[in-house]
């Protein structure tokens, strides 16, 4: 039985664990871009309520960044999309009209802008920096194995309400790939996907210094850049990207707006990789070690050591080692994503990928802290010995 097969075991113990499954839509190719999100918004709202799910989101994301922005920004971002990317515009366009069947104001533009979410948070007009605290490891399980574990952190709570899992189905009907996000309603892209016998893969979230101006970065999207949410999606619908060799090569040399770190697996044994993007490459790429069972990414440059502020990567790789190969297990690698502080807070979903069977399972997590915040395997206090609960989502 394939570990993933096994995987299935686990699932309703782990649910009892503080974890929800997040609801599946799948996206049909075939149909009419402006239609093939028809109903996902009332996915999303038949389980959690707008004042729950988007409005929070929006609210915060508000506030620190597309409040900076003028009408003019907007609409020069929507016309970007509908320039460069008309089918996106279209499907955008479609869900916008979702939002507003519903009487929530939520317009093309402003999706137009969410799509480049990511390429504007790295601007200068950000007001604060929300938790940008991600985790992908990359392991050789006891049995041979190769498997990716991806924990997406990110602030408000309410965002894990908006998390989607998406199987995307070809123009002949097929399966193509599966992702998972909870900024994919907002984006029509997935940052946690996985092709069978092609790749999985995760973006982490990488720092610039100095930071872009924005009037720089909105050239790059006027020009074409792509946006970073659609990077993997583009390359699984590639035909021509067959290999995992193809994929890294691919997403290697996408011209990008802002920069981000890219953990990928392959179906084969030692097939891993962590990439730091730069605008234009690699900056540098480390490849699945031959002596270990693992590689770790999170939200530092692995040739530097961690911040003492933020020891994630520390404390996995710490985790890991006590492990040993021998007990890398599905379980025992879920488990070392689910301890603090690699699992804290700002967890919102944890996605465990295999490429070699094309299976993606995506569990959304509860904001927890130990009970006991020494009881961990680095000493990291950043968030459960503050008094007031608010200070848990914030950094």
């Amino acid at each position: 039985m394939a570990f993933l097969g096994r995987w299935r075991l686990w699932t309703s113990f782990l649910l009892t664990q503080a974890l929800e499954l997040p609801p599946r839509f799948t996206l049909d190719l075939r149909k009419p871009a402006h239609t093939r999100w028809d109903g996902a918004v009332d996915l999303i709202l038949s389980k959690h309520p707008y004042e729950e799910s988007f409005l929070p989101v929006f609210q915060e994301h508000n506030k620190s960044l597309f409040d900076q922005l003028n009408a003019s920004h907007f609409d020069a971002l929507g016309k970007a999309v509908s320039s460069h990317y008309p089918e996106t515009a279209l499907e955008l366009q479609g869900i916008a009209q979702q939002f507003a069947a519903r009487g929530f104001p939520v317009t093309f533009e402003y999706l137009s802008a969410w799509l480049y979410f990511h390429e504007l948070a790295h601007s200068d007009v950000v007001q604060k920096l929300d938790a940008r605290e991600c985790t992908g490891i990359v392991a050789e399980t006891a049995d041979g194995s190769i498997m990716q574990l991806a924990n997406m952190d990110q602030s408000p709570l309410a965002a894990r309400n908006l998390t989607l899992r998406i199987s995307v189905v070809d123009d002949k009907g097929e399966p193509l790939f599966e992702g998972v996000d909870w900024y994919t309603l907002l984006s029509t892209g997935v940052s946690r996907a996985v092709k069978r016998g092609v790749a999985s893969v995760q973006e982490n979230w990488r720092s610039t210094d100095p930071v872009r101006k924005l009037d720089a970065i909105m050239a790059d999207i006027q020009s074409g850049v792509i946006s970073q949410m659609l990077v993997f999606r583009r390359a699984f619908e590639t035909p021509s990207i067959s290999s995992f060799e193809d994929f890294v090569d691919n997403v290697t040399h996408t011209r990008l707006a802002a920069p981000f770190y890219i953990v990928a697996a392959g179906s084969k044994p030692k097939q891993g990789v962590a990439i730091a993007r730069n605008l234009t490459t690699s900056e540098k790429t480390d490849w699945f070690p031959s002596d270990d069972f693992y590689l770790c990414q999170c939200n530092t440059d692995r040739w530097r050591p961690d911040d003492p502020e933020d020891p994630r990567r520390t404390a996995a790789e710490a985790l890991l080692g006590r492990l040993g190969r021998e007990e890398a297990t599905a379980m025992g690698l879920f488990a070392v994503v689910s301890a603090y502080p690699v699992h804290n807070p700002h967890t919102a979903y944890t996605a465990v990928m295999s490429a070699a069977t094309g299976e993606l399972h995506a569990y959304v997590r509860e904001a927890s802290c130990p009970v006991d915040p020494y009881a961990s395997v680095v000493l990291d206090r950043r968030y459960c010995l503050k008094k007031d609960p608010g200070v848990l989502i914030s950094i």
